[in-house]
């Protein structure tokens, strides 16, 4: 076992797989990207992944899902790996001087292992308010930088009406979808070939590859069917748009891929299965829908942004933190 201590805290590479879903069970901003089921959809040969476990007196404080990636002399430690977002996973009640300890044990975990550095992807702030600022304070008074940023745009999810939220635009959209007979509807497998239809549409028409493959999909909805989902815009027999929806904690969902048929590209479709999709989200008490980076400190996408708040959405950040040994 690969261990090293600091102060009273000692970081092991992850050995007990039920020990990692334990904390994550009990912790307070994990998240399904912290999944190790999640994490395993990934071929063996594609990460070097590096978990980590904190301990105080022998119970685990922490968890740090990631990888090494770069040269084999000198890797970068990475979280996460093979997923959107990373970062330290913990209990409620986190003290301010445990919060820096973690960041210091992890620093003097990689210099004994002559690592080139780290970086560090965190959620926006929603995902844990009672966390999230802290663990930034803690990085930042360690030494870490913030090297990325990604604009967010995240939409509260209220009672009422689910377009209630919308400006006019969207709206009318769902109102004249409604009135044309778009109709939607949840699916899981069952739904995954017309959801592909939509899918590739999009993708070809953008001329970029997609983040996961059709059988990397299928795969994550048969270890996920609970929370991994497709919301459909139907009319008829014609598949309008479609949503693939990832469950990440009890109370925030994503929309990981918003995607129209080429045919129907001004039905209204995507904004009709995204007010089904908050309504549904609504009535089984969530409170937050992130649709994703819209833009970043590289590339501003004014269509989408405009696009997502159009549908109530409003931007936060998920950041990159990045640390080197002197």
């Amino acid at each position: 076992m690969d261990v090293t201590a600091t102060s009273s805290i000692v970081v092991e590479q992850l050995a007990t797989p039920n020990e990692w879903r334990d904390v994550l069970s009990r912790s307070v901003n994990g998240t399904l990207y912290q999944d190790l089921d999640f994490l395993a959809y990934h071929p063996a040969d594609r990460f070097r992944f590096h978990h980590l476990i904190f301990k105080r007196n022998g119970n685990a404080i922490a968890l740090l899902p990631g990888g090494l990636s770069g040269t084999n002399d000198r890797p970068i430690f990475s979280s996460p790996l093979g997923a959107s977002i990373g970062g330290f996973v913990v209990a409620a009640n986190l003290r301010a001087d445990t919060a820096i300890e973690l960041v210091e044990a992890l620093q003097n975990y990689a210099n004994a292992r002559d690592w080139g550095g780290i970086d560090i992807t965190v959620p926006p702030a929603c995902y844990s308010f009672e966390t999230a600022d802290l663990l930034a304070f803690a990085l930042y008074f360690r030494g870490f930088r913030m090297t990325r940023r990604w604009l967010c745009h995240v939409a509260p999810i209220n009672a009422g009406p689910p377009e209630s939220s919308f400006r006019n635009n969207q709206l009318a959209s769902v109102r004249a979808a409604r009135r044309g007979g778009m109709v939607g509807v949840k699916t899981g497998l069952d739904g995954l070939d017309r959801f592909l239809q939509v899918f590739r549409d999009t993708y070809d028409r953008h001329g970029v590859a997609a983040t996961h493959s059709p059988d990397e999909i299928r795969d994550l909805m048969r270890r996920f069917p609970d929370r991994i989902w497709i919301e459909l815009a139907v009319r008829g027999d014609e598949t309008i748009a479609g949503l693939l929806v990832f469950q990440l904690t009890a109370t925030i969902a994503t929309t990981f891929y918003i995607c129209t048929g080429a045919e129907h590209a001004k039905a209204g479709g995507a904004a009709f299965a995204i007010a089904n999709l908050i309504e549904r989200l609504s009535k089984a008490g969530f409170r937050y829908l992130d649709f994703g980076p819209s833009a970043n400190d590289q590339k501003f996408n004014k269509g989408v942004t405009f696009f997502k708040e159009g549908l109530g959405a409003s931007g936060q950040c998920r950041d990159r933190w990045n640390w080197r040994p002197a």
